[in-house]
C-alpha cells in the first residue's frame, strides 16, 4: 500500500491536511498483520483463487439477498452520520453491484466486453448507534498482529458488537486513523477456507466484517462528507464489501510489480488486466503500467478493486462477479435473508426494514424519483391499519408499529403506475 500525501491546500472540518495521509484500503496490512497472530491466515487468502480453481464452480440461485446491520460509532455531531447516509450507501452497493449505476457510460469501449452484474442485493436490516469516548479507532498493529481498529467490533472496547456475523454482513462507520492522517475502509476476506488443513487458526467470527470512515460513507442521494475533499462517492464500501466477498485489489498486492519481476502476485482473476498500483486518486485512463505487448489493455481505473478515483470506478468484471457468487455458494453460504423479509421487487428502490418489525418499521423511498407515494398497511383479514400519501420522497419513513398485534401484514405502495408490495411480521 502506499501512503498518499494530500497538498496543504486541501482542508477538512477546519484541519489543514499538510503533510497528513490518506489510505484508500487498510486491507493488505490488515492482512499481513493478521497472518502474525493467526499463522496461515495470509497464505489462506492469497490461495484462495488456487482453491476456488480447484472445485466445481457453483452460482448462486437467482438473486442473493445479504442482510446488513450498520453500526453507526461516533464520539462527536459530526461522526453520527444521519439515516440518510445510511441509505444511501446501500442504495449505492444495490446500484454498483447490479450495474445500474449511471457512470456505466464512462466505461471505455475496450472493457464492455469484460463487465457484469452480479446477482447481488443488499438489504437494510438494522442501523444501530453507538456514542463512544474513543477519539479515534487507529489502525495500529502490536507485535502479535493485533489491530487497535478492530476496538470499533468490541462494545467493552468502545465499540459496538457485530450482529450475528455468521449470517449478516457488519459494517461498522466510525473515524479510523493511520499515524499522521486516515485510513478510508478495511475488511475481512472470507476465512475458513477448506485448503488451510486441520488446526489452521482465523480470527474470530466476532470481527468478521467491513469497516469505514465515516468521511467516506454514503452515496449519491446523500454525499458522504468527505465529498467536497477526496471526492468519495460511497465507492469505498463497494471496494471494502468485494474483499469481504473474496477479490483482492486489481493490481494483486504486490506493491506495484508487473508480470515477471520481483514480488510479483495476480489477484486471481482471469479476465482483469494485468496492472500495477499505479492509479492512486486519480483517474488517468492512458496509463498502461505492466505492457504486455500487443492487444494488451491499459489498467482497468473504472475497477471498483483499484485504487483509483471513485469518481472513475464503476465497474466489476465477470470474472470478478463470478467469483463474489462462488464465494457466497461455498463459503459465505450462510450469508442469506431469514424468511420472510427478502425484497420481492429488487428493482423498485424500496427497502422496508426491520423486518420481522417490533416497535416500528422504516420504509425508505429515497432512491424512488416519484413525486408522491402512497402507503396502505393491512392485516391477514383485510383491515386497513395504516394509510397515508406522502409527497417528500426524499426521506425515510418510520411507521409505529407498537399498536399492531403480532403476525402477517401486507405492505403496498403506490406510485404512479406502479405497485410494490411486501409482506411482513411483526413480533
Amino acid at each position: 500500500m502506499k501512503k498518499l500525501l494530500l497538498a496543504a491546500s486541501l482542508v477538512l472540518f477546519g484541519m489543514n491536511l499538510h503533510a497528513q495521509q490518506i489510505k484508500r484500503c487498510g486491507s493488505v496490512e490488515y492482512l499481513k498483520n493478521l497472518d502474525k497472530k493467526y499463522p496461515g491466515f495470509e497464505h489462506g487468502v492469497k490461495s484462495l483463487q488456487d482453491y476456488m480453481n480447484t472445485i466445481p464452480q457453483k452460482k448462486t440461485r437467482g438473486q442473493v439477498y445479504i442482510p446488513v446491520v450498520v453500526h453507526i460509532v461516533y464520539k462527536n455531531a459530526t461522526e453520527n452520520l444521519s439515516d440518510a447516509y445510511v441509505t444511501a450507501q446501500i442504495d449505492q452497493l444495490n446500484k454498483d453491484y447490479a450495474r445500474l449505476n449511471s457512470d456505466t457510460t464512462n466505461l471505455r469501449a475496450e472493457f464492455k466486453p469484460i463487465v457484469g452484474a452480479a446477482n447481488i442485493r443488499f438489504v437494510l436490516q438494522q442501523i444501530k448507534r453507538k456514542q463512544t469516548t474513543n477519539a479515534d479507532f487507529p489502525m495500529e498493529f502490536d507485535w502479535l498482529g493485533n489491530n487497535a481498529a478492530d476496538d470499533v467490533k468490541v462494545s467493552a472496547n468502545g465499540g459496538d458488537d457485530a450482529v450475528s456475523p455468521n449470517t449478516t454482513l457488519n459494517i461498522w462507520v466510525c473515524d479510523i486513523s493511520v499515524t499522521g492522517g486516515e485510513i478510508l475502509g478495511y475488511a475481512y476476506p472470507p476465512p475458513g477456507l477448506p485448503n488451510w488443513g486441520a488446526g489452521a487458526n482465523y480470527p474470530s467470527q466476532a470481527l468478521d466484517g467491513v469497516v469505514i470512515d465515516y468521511i467516506a460513507f454514503g452515496g449519491a442521494s446523500k454525499l458522504p462528507v468527505g465529498y467536497s475533499s477526496f471526492g468519495c462517492k460511497g465507492r469505498t464500501a463497494v471496494h471494502e464489501v468485494g474483499h469481504y466477498l473474496g477479490l483482492r485489489h486489481i493490481w494483486g498486492d504486490d506493491d506495484g510489480a508487473c508480470q515477471g519481476q520481483t514480488d510479483y502476485e495476480d489477484d486471481g482473476i482471469s479476465d482483469t488486466p494485468i496492472q500495477a498500483d499505479a492509479s492512486p486518486f486519480n483517474c488517468n485512463k492512458t496509463i498502461n503500467s505492466c505492457n504486455q505487448g500487443t492487444g494488451d489493455l491499459k489498467d482497468m481505473v473504472e475497477n471498483y478493486m483499484d485504487y483509483s478515483s471513485e469518481s472513475c470506478q464503476n465497474s466489476f468484471t465477470k470474472g470478478q462477479v463470478s467469483f463474489m457468487e462462488n464465494v457466497l455458494a461455498t463459503i459465505r453460504t450462510s450469508i442469506h435473508m431469514p424468511t420472510g423479509i427478502a425484497d420481492p421487487n429488487p428493482d423498485f428502490g424500496i427497502q422496508i426494514f426491520p423486518n420481522p418489525a417490533s416497535n416500528n418499521i422504516n420504509i425508505n423511498l429515497t432512491s424512488l424519483d416519484e413525486k408522491q407515494a402512497s402507503i396502505l398497511i393491512s392485516d391477514a383479514t383485510g383491515k386497513i391499519v395504516y394509510k397515508a400519501v406522502h409527497n417528500a420522497l426524499n426521506e425515510l419513513i418510520t411507521i409505529n408499529t407498537e399498536y399492531m398485534q403480532a403476525g402477517a401484514y401486507f405492505v403496498k405502495i403506490q406510485t404512479g403506475s406502479k405497485n410494490y408490495n411486501q409482506t411482513i411480521i411483526k413480533q
